[in-house]
């Protein structure tokens, strides 16, 4: 985003009010973080400081080097529609600063008390605000000095206003809402040196680096360095750059996916999914990695005056943004090759073997034809499945005759010449079941990227939503008949969280007595490999005990086969 020079703060006209007015309301600490930061960097700052103490509840302090404000205007400054950015509405659609309603600074002023101070380079003037009433101003226009900036200083948020309280949410959340702005900064400004400290805690400082790729490194991945992949693109005025990590994971737990379109952090869930679509073919089936993607579009084609908080834009072209984006991304995928195992790790589509060195077996093995009554045929069978590449088996429970196979719900392997069969539907309603009662207090939270809302037919319960929180979700009531989920449990990273919410709350369910396991929503594996590694970690005889596994004839697996048929 290219900076804009800075010009004098005056009034808006009330047309122009009326046409841009967002009635920005301050509801948590991580709103007011975004406004001063944006404010700092529109002032062309190159070195920000900023200290929070109780998640910006108690003190919210930035001071930077940037051009300072006009000593004579700081009053006009914390009036609600002053700004320097805009003249005329048309201004919105020739932007490149972030803000330019003019509502934050006299919306923070009005709930808590302010102190800021500036040195431009001939003044400078401290004011000092208490819940809106201006207690002090002060000028000195003879103050000369090569050493420009503000200091704001936010004590006491929310001390006139402490309804506003009840959009707090827990510390964890707070602080990762926080964390995600913080980072959404760092990664879109590289030529600025941050430096941020919590509480009393030790300063974590963010030098400035030369490129995107480096900051990456050095915000997300400073404890084990990532190996990236990138592409870029210009087309017809609008620029796209994007990064992937190689490494992937199932789930969207721990995943570091952030758009910002002309420098802005925006959440749209269409372009989110055409990313992560578009990049498939970059890691195993089902599995997803990392990704920061920028976009830089004409300020001319784009709308940000559609949401308060500016994280949703209107894009006027918006089929050339999405086939940009695209054919950036699949331009990667074809270039960038990954190891023939991780490509084969696909099976067909109606057998599917543990181990992707039997990918060719596959296509010359038809499970159809063989006789499941007749237990030599059914050794020849599995006996086939093993012959070829068998160094390659993996390590595991069932490495002397790691043979399985995979038939609609049945799970069916050997193990030490014992043919086994058990459900998949009921082994990860017992893993999600038994994960549930797991859960302890306090326990680790994943934000969502994007929260999701649950329709109701009815008021929901507070007993329910008690129910949520104590097994660890995040959760607020929108309205009547509208939950949304902001964070889950780190436990249930792999389980169908989502539909679990839905069903609690529909079902009036408010303790886990009440969870019928057998009615608890899951995701099937498509692959072997994971159902294996779950029975290697619950193991064979404990399964066993509860009757969730069973030894079975071949009589029984031609039973199994006639039903599928």
């Amino acid at each position: 985003m290219t900076t804009q020079q800075t010009t004098t703060i005056e009034l808006l006209p009330e047309h122009i009010i009326d046409q841009i007015k967002a009635g920005e309301v301050i509801e948590r600490p991580s709103t007011l973080i975004k406004e001063i930061i944006e404010n700092s960097i529109d002032a062309n700052s190159t070195t920000i400081d900023i200290h929070l103490i109780e998640n910006g509840l108690e003190l919210i302090s930035l001071i930077d080097n940037g051009e300072g404000i006009n000593p004579q205007a700081l009053p006009l400054a914390f009036c609600r529609h002053a700004t320097s950015k805009i003249t005329s509405f048309e201004d919105i659609y020739k932007l490149y600063s972030y803000g330019f309603r003019g509502e934050a600074l006299a919306s923070i002023a009005s709930i808590s008390k302010v102190t800021c101070e500036t040195q431009t380079k001939n003044s400078k003037g401290l004011i000092k605000i208490n819940g809106g009433e201006t207690l002090y101003h002060d000028t000195q226009s003879d103050s000369l000095s090569e050493h420009t900036g503000t200091k704001i200083f936010i004590r006491d948020l929310f001390y006139n206003t402490p309804v506003r309280m009840k959009f707090i949410q827990s510390k964890t959340a707070e602080k990762n809402q926080i964390k995600k702005i913080l980072t959404s900064f760092l990664l879109t400004q590289p030529q600025i040196s941050f430096s941020i400290k919590w509480d009393q805690q030790d300063k974590q400082v963010f030098p400035k680096v030369e490129s995107l790729s480096e900051r990456i490194q050095q915000v997300l991945f400073s404890k084990k360095s990532a190996s990236l992949v990138s592409n870029q693109s210009l087309y017809d005025g609008v620029e796209f750059q994007v990064f992937f990590s190689q490494e992937s994971t199932r789930g969207n737990a721990h995943k570091h996916h952030y758009l910002f379109i002309n420098n802005r952090y925006v959440q749209d869930i269409k372009l989110h999914k055409m990313i992560l679509n578009s990049a498939d073919s970059l890691w195993p089936q089902g599995e997803s990695g990392h990704y920061i993607a920028y976009l830089e579009i004409p300020a001319d084609e784009i709308d940000v005056n559609i949401h308060p908080n500016k994280t949703s834009v209107k894009l006027f072209r918006a089929p050339k943004v999405y086939s940009i984006v695209t054919s950036t991304v699949k331009a990667l995928s074809a270039k960038k090759t990954f190891s023939q195992q991780q490509r084969n790790s696909q099976t067909s589509d109606q057998l599917e073997f543990h181990s992707p060195a039997h990918q060719d077996i596959a296509h010359k093995i038809d499970y159809k034809q063989i006789d499941f009554s007749q237990g030599d045929e059914v050794g020849e069978y599995f006996a086939q499945l093993h012959q070829e590449d068998h160094q390659t088996t993996p390590q595991s429970l069932y490495q002397e005759s790691s043979n399985s196979i995979l038939i609609g719900d049945y799970f069916i392997f050997q193990s030490n010449e014992q043919t086994y069969l058990i459900s998949q539907t009921n082994l990860l309603q017992f893993e999600f079941y038994n994960t549930l009662h797991q859960i302890q207090t306090d326990e680790p939270t994943v934000p969502l990227l994007i929260s999701k809302p649950i329709k109701l037919k009815t008021l929901p319960k507070k007993n329910c939503l008690q129910f949520l929180v104590k097994l660890g979700f995040e959760v607020d009531q929108l309205d009547q008949k509208t939950v949304v989920i902001r964070a889950f449990p780190q436990r249930l990273q792999s389980f169908s969280y989502i539909s679990l919410v839905e069903d609690i709350l529909k079902n009036n369910i408010s303790q886990l007595q009440d969870l019928d396991q057998d009615s608890l929503p899951f995701q099937p594996i498509k692959n072997p490999n994971k159902i294996i590694e779950l029975i290697n970690k619950l193991g064979i005889s404990f399964l066993t005990q509860k009757n969730l596994i069973h030894k079975i004839t071949p009589k029984d697996l031609r039973s199994i086969y006639e039903n599928k048929k």
